[in-house]
């Protein structure tokens, strides 16, 4: 059992990536409600996604979206993430705004020793001063893996007879950190950048590399 929520954790570690579709409130506009979103970066490895969203007004901004993300390599469809969420302009004073984001996502991670398919949630606050054509943030979020299914494969099997497939609740976290902007490009792109740390839940090894930086653009239209 050790060795299975060891391996639980692994995942967590290989394909977590936080929520970073990222908006600027200020350059939202009626006629151009959706968005498509394109990015790729360094996130406990290289991670290239794909997402849409859409923007509404209810009692305050608010944009719910889907997006796929998947480490880069040989074989793309064997790691990946879907992630669907939404995310809200909670407090607006002048320029300055606070957003809250919440998600849940299915995480896969296949390897020779195990395949692990699991459930998890993210949730972060960003809060920053917005512009138009252009903002800058801070975020806090936590990535939590709630309930994984581990199957072992027969060579992983052969040296730990005792371990089992199964589901196994919890299987780990990362907090996330750092700095995020935009800046807008003629009347349909947005140029973004991210950057920060990570740490690993409870105390548990953190990442080798435990930063991340991601590069994306948003079509709007």
């Amino acid at each position: 059992m050790k060795n299975s929520l060891m391996s639980a954790l692994v995942v967590v570690t290989l394909v977590s990536t936080g929520y970073s579709q990222n908006v600027n409130w200020r350059s939202l506009r009626a006629d151009q409600q959706n968005v498509m979103h394109f990015s790729f970066g360094y996130d406990f490895g290289a991670a290239a996604q794909v997402g849409y969203s859409r923007s509404f007004t209810l009692i305050r901004p608010v944009v719910v979206g889907l997006d796929y993300s998947s480490p880069m390599g040989r074989d793309l469809v064997d790691d990946f993430k879907v992630r669907v969420g939404a995310q809200i302009e909670i407090v607006q004073v002048g320029g300055f705004s606070t957003t809250l984001k919440i998600a849940s996502n299915f995480r896969r991670y296949e390897n020779a020793l195990v395949r692990i398919a699991g459930f998890g949630a993210d949730c972060a606050v960003l809060a920053g001063y917005y512009r138009s054509t252009w903002y800058a943030a801070g975020e806090f979020g936590f990535d939590k893996s709630i309930v994984s299914h581990l199957r072992h494969s027969d060579v992983m099997k052969a040296n730990f007879p005792a371990i089992r497939d199964g589901w196994y609740i919890p299987t780990g976290g990362n907090f996330y950190y750092g700095i995020q902007g935009s800046k807008t490009i003629g009347e349909s792109l947005d140029l973004s950048l991210r950057l920060g740390a990570t740490s690993a839940q409870n105390r548990d090894e953190d990442a080798l590399v435990p930063w991340y930086g991601q590069l994306g653009l948003d079509i709007k239209f």
